[in-house]
C-alpha cells in the first residue's frame, strides 16, 4: 500500500526514536561495531521522539522513495493531509512539524565500508531543506538513501495502526514488527531498558516494568498482541513465578496477523 513504509530493522531496535522524559543520553552518540557488511557504524543523535519525529520521518521516506528523488517540494496543506492531522490543529501542528524537522536535520551518521579491495569511510547528515508557511523543500543525503537501501531486514509500517498507539505502546509494536521468531517472543527488561534508553536512577525498574505491562494490556487489547507473561526472577525453590521476585522478563504472543489487523 502507498501508505505503508519500508523501515530497516537497525531504526526500530536502536534508540533513536524514543521517549524524552525518562531517558537519558540522547545528545550521544550511538555505536553499533558491526551490520551486515558496514563497520563502526555511528549514529549522532538529538532527542527525538517516537511519536512526533517518528511520524515526519517516516513522511519524509516515503515521500522520497515513492519519488525516486532524494529532493522533495510539499505544500503544507499536502503534509497535514497525509499526516492526517485536523483542520483544527494545523496551525499549531507546523510549529511542531518545524521542530521535528530542524531536530532530523541533526542526524549525523558515520561508517566504513570495505569496497573494491579497499576500507571506505563515509559521513553524511540525514537531511537539509527550507520552510515557510505554506510549502517546504527537503533535501535527504544521496549518502543516506544509499546506506538505507543497502541495509536488509526491511519492516513494513502502517502510520494508521501508529497513530493510535501511545509512546509506549508505539516503541513496544515496531519492536514486536521485528522480532518474530515465533509465536512467543521474548523481551528482557535489561534489553527493553536499553531500547527505551531508561536511566534506573531516574526511573525505578518497578515503575518501568509496570509501564511495559500497561503498554502490553493495552496492545491486547487492540488486539495487536494476542497475550503477554511476565517471567519473575528464580525464587530459592527454582520457581519463576513468585508475586514478590521482579520481574525478568516479558514473553509476548503476536503473530503477523495479529500485527498487521485490517485498519
Amino acid at each position: 500500500l502507498t501508505t505503508f513504509i519500508s523501515v530497516p530493522r537497525i531504526f526500530l531496535v536502536l534508540p533513536l526514536f524514543n521517549i524524552i522524559n525518562s531517558s537519558e543520553g540522547f545528545g550521544d552518540t550511538i555505536k553499533i561495531d558491526k551490520h551486515q557488511n558496514a563497520r563502526n557504524i555511528e549514529f549522532t543523535n538529538v532527542q527525538l521522539t517516537i511519536d512526533n519525529d517518528f511520524d515526519v520521518f517516516l513522511f519524509i521516506l516515503r515521500r522520497v522513495l515513492n519519488s525516486n528523488n532524494t529532493s522533495i517540494e510539499f505544500t503544507t496543506s499536502e503534509m497535514m493531509d497525509e499526516l492526517k492531522i485536523d483542520k483544527v490543529n494545523r496551525a499549531q501542528y507546523l510549529k511542531t512539524f518545524i521542530k521535528s524537522v530542524e531536530r532530523l536535520s541533526k542526524i549525523h551518521v558515520r561508517y566504513i565500508d570495505y569496497v573494491n579491495g579497499e576500507w571506505e569511510r563515509n559521513f553524511f547528515s540525514f537531511i537539509d531543506g527550507k520552510l515557510t508557511k505554506t510549502k517546504g523543500v527537503i533535501e535527504v543525503s544521496k549518502f543516506f538513501i544509499q546506506f538505507f537501501g543497502s541495509l536488509k531486514e526491511l519492516y513494513e509500517l502502517n502510520p494508521e495502526i501508529l497513530s493510535v498507539l501511545t509512546k509506549y505502546q508505539r516503541i513496544l509494536y515496531v519492536l514486536y514488527v521485528c522480532n518474530r521468531m515465533s509465536t512467543t517472543n521474548h523481551f528482557s527488561v535489561d534489553m527493553l531498558k536499553e531500547r527505551f534508553n531508561i536511566n534506573s536512577e531516574k526511573m525505578p525498574d518497578k515503575t518501568f516494568i509496570k509501564s511495559i505491562r500497561d503498554a502490553n494490556n493495552d496492545l491486547v487489547f487492540l488486539g495487536l498482541i494476542t497475550g503477554f507473561k511476565e517471567i519473575k526472577e528464580l525464587d530459592s525453590q527454582g520457581k519463576n513465578n513468585s508475586p514478590k521476585k521482579p520481574t525478568e522478563k516479558f514473553e509476548v504472543d503476536y503473530s503477523y496477523k495479529s500485527l498487521y489487523p485490517k485498519v
